[in-house]
């Protein structure tokens, strides 16, 4: 149980370590969330089979809100 327990921490821990250096890679590029909602608007709205996947989950996705 103790092995459990520290093998827990230690994912834990790596799991912050690797956030806390991720995030400063992110913000020593200049980075911002503004970019990169801009860059993923650009990329997934201009991809044709992108915009017809999304279109399809949305419609399966009302489908079945609607379904009794």
């Amino acid at each position: 149980m103790i092995i459990v327990a520290l093998l827990l921490t230690a994912t834990a821990t790596m799991g912050i370590i690797m956030l806390k250096r991720i995030h400063s890679i992110y913000r020593r590029t200049g980075a911002s969330f503004q970019k990169a909602q801009e860059e993923f608007a650009a990329g997934v709205f201009t991809n044709p089979a992108m915009r017809t996947a999304a279109t399809n989950v949305a419609a399966g996705a009302a489908q079945s809100a609607f379904k009794p």
